[in-house]
């Protein structure tokens, strides 16, 4: 933008990309991805590496004093597309927020071909007023799509961001990824990371949440203060193991985590409820007639193994309580998040709605970040932050226990 006079582009040495562990060359410039460039290869199918690139957590950021800055970037959408978000945090208060338009996005099919292609929008955002002072300002990119960015203009300098937050890295599935969510930061995530005062680093990967080994070790890798992980539904609903694998696997998630992280706090989330799942065993469908999840599997088949989510916090309580030995190791039911009762807030009959989500994080802030909870050491949780954007916040809804407590 000719009316700005700084411009840096990406990868930039002058505003960080937070979330994004390697950058995917683009045509107009580089698409961020939440997981390490090495683990392309491992990538088992076109859908899992589109969902790598979806931005859901990742924001770029920078201090400066500026009072408008511009970000050029090129939206990529699941065809037939949805408005995509762009929210403006400044110094932690959400400010503003634009929309990429479907008919202005890059779009592809679920086999990856592209079936439309639109260039580089340019998203102008005006700061409040600076008044000399340097402020931290994030861009959360869509939670809904992919991006490629381009440019970042300003009309005063960026600096990078020292952020002395902790960092909270959590893994899990759409339930994690949240693409019902109203908005970037208010993915359930993204909204008990704000009340604990945490720095949010998001791998929920709608769709592939079930213990890959490349994804166990990129946590391994990354430096953070604090881990969880939601596993189960896609256990299911992928139909991808049976109870047999599942166990070693959940262990093994377990061990790869500890080689990097022997002390650091790990909390793992069995599934919310899925009422179509919970005694039958996947593959799910989405009925066309209604567009209700439902179970195609063949209920015989739990005498063979077969997973229901019954079976799957079976499984997760004594893989658990196998190893309550590990004394920073906790456990948070996902039904604590959102109840049996909340099911009518599954709009198809597996993903939380946008209502759900707000709850959700206040909960999981609540009970995680919040005084003897397993991350309040790290965390500087503050309820009201929450609560004065959410008026759906309700009070938590199950107990959260440490697996040294639990198994004893």
């Amino acid at each position: 933008m000719s009316a700005l006079p700084y411009r840096t582009s990406f990868p930039s040495v002058d505003a960080e990309v937070i979330g994004a562990l390697s950058f995917a060359p683009g045509r107009y410039g580089v698409r961020p991805r939440r997981l390490p460039d090495w683990t392309r290869r491992q990538i088992p199918d076109v859908g899992f590496d589109f969902v790598v690139g979806m931005t859901s957590g990742v924001r770029v950021a920078a201090s400066t004093s500026a009072s408008t800055i511009a970000l050029e970037l090129c939206v990529i959408g699941i065809a037939p597309g949805a408005p995509a978000i762009i929210e403006l945090v400044v110094d932690g208060e959400l400010r503003e927020a634009a929309t990429v338009p479907a008919d202005a996005q890059t779009l592809v099919s679920a086999n990856g071909n592209e079936t439309q292609e639109r260039p580089p929008a340019t998203l102008a955002f005006t700061l409040p007023p600076a008044d000399g002072r340097v402020r931290t300002v994030e861009l959360w990119l869509p939670h809904t799509t992919a991006v490629e960015l381009v440019a970042l203009y300003s009309d005063e300098p960026l600096t990078p961001t020292a952020d002395p937050r902790a960092v909270w890295l959590h893994h899990g599935s759409s339930i994690s990824q949240c693409g019902e969510a109203s908005a970037p930061t208010r993915t359930w995530p993204a909204v008990a990371a704000a009340a604990g005062g945490v720095s949010l680093r998001s791998l929920g990967f709608s769709g592939n949440a079930v213990g890959d080994a490349f994804v166990a070790r990129t946590i391994r890798d990354h430096p953070a203060d604090a881990i969880s992980f939601e596993i189960g539904i896609n256990v299911v609903n992928g139909d991808l193991m049976r109870r047999r694998m599942f166990e070693p696997v959940l262990h093994g998630v377990l061990d790869t985590i500890r080689e990097g992280h022997p002390d650091t706090p790990l909390l793992v989330i069995g599934p919310i409820p899925c009422p179509s799942l919970e005694q039958s065993p996947g593959p799910t469908v989405i009925d066309p007639a209604t567009g209700q999840a439902q179970s195609a599997g063949d209920v015989r088949e739990l005498d063979r193994g077969a997973m229901s989510l019954a079976i799957v916090r079976e499984v997760w309580r004594s893989v658990l309580a196998a190893r309550a030995d590990d004394p920073h190791l906790y456990a948070l039911d996902g039904r604590a998040l959102l109840p049996d009762a909340e099911i009518g807030d599954l709009d198809d009959g597996l993903h939380p709605n946008a209502a759900a989500y707000e709850r959700m994080g206040a909960r999981f802030a609540s009970e995680v970040f919040g005084p003897g909870g397993p991350f309040a050491a790290m965390a500087a949780y503050a309820p009201e932050s929450s609560a004065s954007r959410n008026s759906h916040r309700s009070e938590p809804s199950g107990p959260l226990r440490p697996l040294r407590t639990a198994a004893s």
